[in-house]
């Protein structure tokens, strides 16, 4: 693993492993973070996410966990860091109302918060109609009861408390939740903003993929291992043919249909996602030379074909193959280890 100039490393694990009640949570996780980079990190519930930045933020004890971890050049396992480290380090929770007051308008919440970090009202207001402009909050908001506002603006309001110590560091508890879908990427948009205007190195712990067109890098995590680790674009490009896909709607889509499609013999290496009632996606290797001749199969066997199209794989098809390929390695293991008992027995 490459670690870059040192200087610049905010962020380094090695090797992390955490264990409640004799069970391994995160096993033999590491990886490191440059300073102002934006990390998503991406997985289902209980694949270890949130128990990773808990560890980054002083929130599980060192008897929990081993291996080697420094935030801003500190470590988490000895507490007579804890506060620095939290004071070097913002958060913004999932749900607002956890560290927004609604009764309370935008600027009372930072005075509240700032407080905590011994700030004086003056500098956090000015700090607060800084962040205010750049994620775009009203004016004519800023001092009114906050429960008057929408989810949009309260999320941004969320945001800009969780930046007003000037944090190295924020991390995002799946930022763009209880916002419509049509302003999602705006959440986003802001948070790239501040990214540049501030430099801020931030971690999106979300279930959101769309989170991937702003991140720089990836982690995509399952069940305490950390898959991958890396740009959105190195990891596509991993994919057969650089990640061209071909999008068939096909007549009546089921298993056996898909099956007969894997069968493929000119390309070995096919993969496929159902991503509809009847339309799949197809990455295979040398796709130019390939695609009629699959066409042409599928035809040959009684694929009735309704539609088909090109395009590149987005981040979301990369994190669902790459799920599926692990889930398949489990399954076979697991019939290796249940052929070996029954020889045994």
């Amino acid at each position: 693993m490459s670690t870059g100039n040192l200087k610049d490393i905010v962020v380094n694990v090695e090797n992390l492993e955490v264990t409640f009640d004799e069970k391994k949570i995160i096993r033999n996780v590491s990886f490191n973070v440059r300073r102002g980079e934006i990390i998503g990190f991406f997985g289902i519930s209980g694949a270890g996410k949130t128990t990773i930045i808990r560890v980054l933020t002083c929130q599980i004890s060192k008897k929990n966990w081993t291996g080697n971890v420094n935030v801003t050049n500190l470590s988490p396992g000895s507490k007579k860091n804890y506060a620095k480290i939290l004071s070097n380090i913002g958060y913004v929770p999932q749900l607002e109302e956890l560290n927004l007051y609604y009764d309370l308008t935008p600027l009372k919440n930072v005075e509240v918060f700032a407080s905590c970090y011994g700030m004086k009202k003056k500098e956090a207001k000015n700090i607060a109609m800084e962040l205010f402009s750049i994620l775009d909050i009203p004016e004519d908001t800023w001092n009114k009861p906050l429960k008057k506002m929408s989810g949009g603006e309260k999320k941004r309001v969320s945001m800009a408390i969780g930046l007003i110590h000037k944090p190295d560091i924020l991390f995002l508890d799946e930022p763009t939740t209880g916002v419509d879908a049509a302003k999602r990427y705006d959440v986003l948009s802001y948070l790239k903003k501040l990214n540049r205007r501030l430099g801020t190195t931030m971690f999106l712990i979300t279930h959101d993929m769309e989170a991937a067109l702003i991140v720089d890098r990836a982690a995509i995590l399952r069940d305490g291992k950390l898959l991958e680790f890396d740009s959105n674009s190195n990891l596509i490009t991993s994919l057969p043919n650089n990640g061209l896909v071909a999008r068939f709607s096909i007549e009546n889509l089921n298993e056996e249909k898909i099956n007969i499609i894997k069968r493929f013999p000119n390309a070995p290496n096919i993969k496929t996602i159902r991503v509809g009632n009847e339309t799949l996606e197809v990455l295979m290797d040398d796709f130019e030379k390939n695609l009629s001749k699959l066409i042409q199969f599928m035809m040959e066997n009684g694929l009735k074909i309704n539609a088909m199209s090109r395009d590149v794989a987005a981040f979301r098809r990369y994190f669902q193959l790459r799920i599926q390929e692990e889930e398949e390695k489990e399954r076979l293991i697991r019939i290796q280890q249940d052929a070996i008992e029954e020889v045994e027995i």
